[in-house]
């Protein structure tokens, strides 16, 4: 009877032990889920970089614009007949004058609507340094400036006292005077016409980008069209 009795007890601590065996190891199995499920959702873009894949390309529209409330602004030309006097350069953005027969059929358009055309310089470029065929006139502004060509310059007024309310903006680096002052725009009410064959980079995946950014950017987004030079009519 004694003997019975013993057995039972061993086998009650036995079948407590398991118990507890198996509860902890629930416990430590679930604790080492949640572990891992915290790690992958700590995971940075940086770590997930080569796991990004691009969106599908957004559709270029057609748009036809009034020429009298709208301006062509033409960014950061400047460089073609000699590198160290700006950005559009065979040197480091051969894709800007790649660009400059396009943008040359968009403004002779502008002129022969007698539309408003601004241009911009960056870094150490002067006037003469925009590329030949780009030229501009006497009588059509040029302000000069960092990324953002409203900041530091009187473009704001050039473009409120013609009574501007929607700007094509083309130019370099798509990443830089293009995005800059195409937001700035956006964010301050005005409309914009962005043509991807006129905003070039040095990299493919800048102008890419950019053309994603404008078009899905809260607070630009609504008032952006993606459009190509041979899609805008006047």
């Amino acid at each position: 009877m004694q003997e019975r009795s013993f057995i039972s007890e061993i086998s009650g601590v036995r079948r407590k032990a398991a118990f507890a065996f198996f509860g902890s190891f629930a416990v430590l199995a679930a604790a080492f889920s949640l572990a891992l499920a915290s790690s992958a959702a700590a995971q940075t873009i940086i770590d997930e970089w080569h796991n990004v894949k691009p969106p599908a390309p957004p559709a270029l529209k057609s748009v036809t614009i009034d020429p009298k409330t709208t301006a062509l602004l033409i960014l950061d030309f400047n460089g073609a007949q000699d590198p160290s006097k700006g950005p559009c350069n065979v040197k480091t953005k051969p894709r800007c004058l790649a660009s400059v027969p396009k943008v040359k059929t968009l403004l002779d358009q502008a002129r022969a609507k007698e539309m408003l055309v601004v241009f911009s310089l960056a870094g150490a470029g002067q006037a003469p340094d925009i590329a030949t065929a780009l030229a501009p006139l006497a009588s059509e502004p040029i302000v000069k400036s960092g990324p953002d060509k409203f900041i530091g310059t009187n473009l704001r007024s050039i473009l409120s006292d013609k009574g501007i309310k929607t700007v094509i903006v083309t130019g370099t680096a798509s990443e830089g005077a293009v995005l800059d002052t195409a937001t700035d725009a956006a964010l301050n009410g005005m409309s914009i016409i962005l043509p991807v064959d006129g905003m070039s980079s040095t990299e493919l995946y800048s102008e890419q980008y950019v053309a994603w950014h404008m078009v899905n950017a809260p607070g630009v987004a609504q008032k952006t069209t993606l459009t190509s030079i041979d899609r805008i009519k006047f």
